[in-house]
């Protein structure tokens, strides 16, 4: 709101305007006149002013003096009684006033007078002439040039100037007001601006025609080009399309919420979420309406981040200086920094997913989404929806409005598939067009969606045997195993055993306040003779344990399970002798002897969770559905 205080009232009223009507009322009534700001500055040359104000009284120092006190004085009183001032001055000289006001506030005074009503007498001009300190010939022959007026003509003079003042103060009070009005509809208009360039969403504001008025910046970088290219074209030329929903928002002003809308855009063809409403005037007609677009690959990234499909791990988390692993992290870095397909294999526990996130991480995209899916723990019957999304009615239970699949969210990003070597053959072959073509349709819907992914799968089972065994098709395969990485087991890394359980040690005790300052040599001893079926996972649980148990700051072998401890526990193959580490006949024997001691330890952690397939697979530090597998595996019955 504008301040009165601020306000000057050559700003609300056209001096040239003021000039005009204060010289033709001076001419007409026959008095001097001038117009001043609430500062007291002239806003007009004075008009029809007397040579006896002019020249005797106001080079008069006093005389000057005296004026302005007058004139304040015939102000003010005005002001006080809401009518025109009529006073004389200390020259005997009849003045009028009126103020200019603007909400009690006054801007200005119009001034009017220098006349007589009765002629001076030769003695009092003799002596006001000695009180001002100028000559009394000169005051006596100045004065009597001025006009000798009845006293209802001065008043009908002061209710004229009065009226005019009124009337100004009503104009600066419009004048202002429409000042105001016009401030406030710029600054909404800036706000509005603002909102509408700074939006994530793509504006469209179209009249009552579906002819496109306006755009934001975003609406340019989603159709690719210029807002100049995009105005008074029409909804249905610039889209591609219209589908009923836009047309009904301006023929029957029918808004819309989080509609899926395919654009043929000059990228390609867009997948957007689009909302609209219908934009009404103050008589309720409809005069356009306003429509938003937001590129799906946003709303999934959105998505993604909420659900936390985000990958976290980068090869600096990967601990290990023994050869393969460091081998295995060389090539998963090169392979990074490419764009081809990956195909992960290790043991359950072994880290597959750390290494999928580290290439994604390190990788063109990885500002874009990662989505991780575990192909072993999603049923058959539930495996084509949840990639590749379904519309709403496709199966019974189908969600209101459909849902997008796995491939949609992951666009723009890396898809990571686990346990590839379990999907089933009817999905291998859908799987097979995503790769080539790079596309999706969901289920129930005729419609082509484009992906824009990388693909990283990861298995436990050796898939070119699952290829000759018939379960895994070998087109797929040659399509997946661009780029192979092999993860060596936990017992073929020996050497990193000692600093992947510190690492762990110093990592969860930070976590859980408890700090562990020393470890038994003879638990390293331990660790490293075990034969860890369950890989890395495995060991995590281990060490959650210790530190669990543990009462001082200090890590004894009592503190392990009994199975690491007690070698009567175990076959004597689960053991390794500390003086053979290195000895290659002893490791070509354990690693012959592999399939029987993991079925040993398989028998072992059954028997300790009393037959509990989730508690044992949680011991082993694997998935249920990985437990599953190795129970059919070695032929063993719950």
């Amino acid at each position: 709101m504008i301040k009165i205080s601020n306000v000057k009232l050559q700003n609300l009223i056209n001096s040239a305007f003021l000039q005009e009507f204060q010289d033709n009322f001076a001419l007409s009534v026959g008095v001097a006149s001038l117009i001043e700001d609430n500062q007291g500055q002239a806003l007009t040359c004075p008009s029809c002013f007397s040579t006896f104000c002019k020249e005797i009284i106001r080079t008069s120092p006093r005389g000057l003096q005296r004026c302005l006190a007058d004139d304040m004085r015939g102000a003010a009183l005005a002001v006080r009684t809401g009518k025109p001032a009529v006073y004389q001055c200390h020259a005997g000289l009849i003045d009028f006033a009126a103020p200019i006001l603007l909400h009690g506030q006054v801007l200005g005074t119009i001034f009017g007078g220098q006349v007589l009503t009765t002629p001076p007498t030769q003695a009092a001009c003799h002596k006001a002439a000695k009180e001002l300190g100028v000559d009394a010939a000169k005051y006596l022959a100045a004065i009597k040039e001025i006009p000798v007026v009845t006293t209802e003509k001065i008043h009908a003079a002061a209710k004229v100037l009065f009226s005019v003042a009124n009337t100004l103060s009503q104009n600066a009070y419009q004048t202002l007001r429409l000042k105001e009005t016009t401030r406030e509809i710029v600054l909404s208009y800036n706000r509005l601006e603002n909102i509408f360039n700074t939006m994530s969403d793509g504006v469209i504001i179209i009249d009552n025609n579906g002819i496109v008025k306006q755009v934001n910046v975003i609406a340019e970088e989603i159709f690719d080009r210029p807002g100049p290219e995009l105005l008074n074209k029409s909804v249905k030329e610039l889209m591609g399309s219209e589908p009923p929903f836009i047309e009904n928002i301006y023929k029957l002003q029918a808004a819309y919420t989080d509609f899926e809308i395919f654009i043929d855009a000059s990228l390609g063809r867009l997948h957007c979420l689009s909302s609209g409403r219908p934009i009404v005037d103050d008589e309720g007609e409809l005069s356009g309406a306003v429509i938003l677009l937001r590129p799906m690959k946003i709303v999934h990234n959105l998505v993604n981040r909420l659900s936390g499909a985000q990958a976290t791990f980068r090869f600096g988390n990967i601990i290990g200086q023994g050869p393969a692993i460091r081998k295995t992290v060389q090539l998963a870095t090169q392979a990074a920094a490419g764009v081809s397909n990956v195909l992960i294999e290790g043991e359950s526990g072994t880290g597959k997913e750390v290494f999928a996130q580290a290439i994604h991480n390190q990788s063109a995209r990885r500002k874009g989404p990662f989505v991780a899916v575990n192909c072993g723990a999603i049923p058959r019957e539930l495996m084509i929806s949840e990639l590749f999304g379904y519309t709403e009615g496709a199966f019974t239970g189908a969600r209101r409005g459909g849902r997008p699949g796995k491939f949609e969210f992951a666009s723009g990003g890396t898809i990571f598939l686990d346990e590839i070597g379990d999907t089933p053959l009817e999905l291998q072959v859908a799987l097979l067009r995503v790769i080539q073509e790079r596309k999706i349709t969901r289920m129930g819907d005729n419609k082509v969606i484009p992906v824009d992914l990388r693909i990283i799968c990861a298995t436990n089972k050796n898939l070119a045997q699952e290829v000759e065994k018939g379960n895994f098709r070998q087109d797929l395969y040659y399509r997946l195993n661009v780029i192979s990485l092999k993860i060596p087991p936990l017992r073929e890394r020996q050497e990193d055993i000692p600093l992947i359980f510190k690492y762990m040690l110093n990592t969860m005790g930070r976590e859980w306040g408890k700090a562990i300052k020393k470890v038994d040599p003879a638990v390293i001893t331990l660790l490293q003779q075990y034969h860890w079926p369950g890989n890395i996972r495995e060991l995590q649980n281990i060490v959650e344990r210790v530190i669990s148990i543990a009462e001082e700051d200090i890590i004894k072998p009592e503190h392990l399970p009994e199975h690491l401890v007690t070698p009567a526990g175990l076959p004597a193959f689960y053991l390794t002798s500390p003086s053979k580490q290195d000895d290659i006949c002893a490791r070509e024997r354990i690693k012959q002897d592999l399939n029987e001691k993991e079925r040993q330890q398989i028998v072992d952690y059954l028997l300790s969770a009393s037959g509990n397939i989730s508690h044992a697979a949680k011991q082993m530090g694997i998935a249920r559905s990985t437990l599953y597998r190795k129970m059919r595996y070695y032929n063993l019955s719950n």
